[in-house]
């Protein structure tokens, strides 16, 4: 994890430095996020949004993780004009917090925690593989206004809603030999042709016409994120609608008959390592990122292929299945 989120930290020459946008998405990652009160005048109370439980999100929860992640579209906006374009983002923003504050208030009660040595572990991976002091680290915080014990609470609860979702999903992931076999066969038809090992984001298309706007320029946000330095996996985890989402839109290895034709057409002409345009298909707007080419060409091959995303699929079926039965089993009031 720690490496994870230590790619987006980039050093320039001999010098160390956070680049801005390099920050930014580390803080996003982390769910590190504040308002700056020098950028509003607006002084509001603050209030329940939803409960869960006896646990609460504020208003302030909500429209601080709102004002940073779309920071880009509202910084030139006024007060007036940046609440009421928030505001339409309310209830997808809102159902991500209950999804991280039902998974946290289970690891509490399941005993599971994550310790100080493996959260100073992982924040000293960070600062070796980028040749960063502490020092350096909080200084660089500090410039863009965040505090270092926020960040190292924020990297903490992302050590632990891993190691919880591992637990779950790893009690569910087992795959046979008999379901490879399975799998395998119906897949024969394909050996020996070209295979691409492909990540994908999905924002998927809306029936209302300005639901379906804000869904495209969403979608072309990302893309303008992922132009600039983004981690295309993080990005995918956090915003993609495709069921892929929580393995970081990785698809696995697939076969030129297992695409649509918008998604063969621009595959086909990618290099490894690549992200493609923003392109439409029938499912919504797409962005792709092509991490291999090759032939599969064996039977041993095709098993070990099968196998992976058996287990991928069913990881990410459990993953949600799991944050179904939270929901169930507590009581959730929103109140917006």
């Amino acid at each position: 994890m720690g490496a994870e989120l230590g790619r987006i930290i980039l050093r320039e020459k001999k010098t160390w430095a956070l680049s801005k946008a390099a920050l930014v998405l580390l803080l996003l990652l982390l769910g590190l996020i504040f308002i700056n009160p020098a950028e509003s005048n607006d002084i509001m109370l603050d209030r329940i949004v939803a409960l869960i439980d006896k646990e609460v999100i504020t208003w302030s929860d909500l429209y601080k993780a709102m004002e940073f992640e779309l920071k880009d579209k509202v910084r030139d906006m006024s007060n007036k004009e940046r609440l009421a374009f928030l505001k339409k983002y309310e209830k997808e923003f809102l159902e991500k917090l209950i999804e991280m504050k039902l998974q946290l208030m289970y690891a509490e009660a399941a005993h599971i925690s994550i310790s100080d040595r493996e959260i100073d572990a992982a924040i000293e991976d960070i600062m070796r593989k980028f040749s960063l002091t502490k020092d350096q680290l909080k200084e660089s915080l500090k410039k863009e206004g965040f505090l270092f014990d926020e960040y190292r609470k924020r990297m903490g609860e992302q050590l632990l809603l891993q190691k919880v979702g591992n637990v779950i999903v790893a009690e569910k992931a087992i795959v046979t030999d008999e379901e490879i076999a399975r799998r395998a066969n119906s897949s024969k038809s394909s050996t020996g042709q070209i295979k691409y090992k492909l990540r994908l984001i999905l924002i998927a298309k809306k029936a209302d016409k300005e639901e379906d706007l804000q869904s495209r320029n969403k979608a072309e946000d990302i893309y303008d994120k992922l132009m600039k330095g983004a981690d295309f996996r993080e990005m995918a985890s956090k915003y993609s609608d495709d069921s892929s989402a929580s393995s970081g839109g990785d698809l696995g290895f697939v076969g030129a008959d297992e695409m649509v034709r918008e998604l063969l057409t621009i595959v086909e002409k990618m290099n490894e390592g690549s992200i493609s345009q923003l392109f439409v298909s029938p499912n919504g707007y797409n962005i792709v990122q092509l991490l291999e080419k090759r032939s599969i060409d064996t039977d041993d091959k095709l098993a070990a292929e099968v196998r992976a995303k058996l287990i991928e699929e069913k990881s990410r079926q459990a993953h949600r299945d799991w944050v179904k039965s939270l929901k169930e089993k507590r009581f959730i009031k929103i109140i917006l």
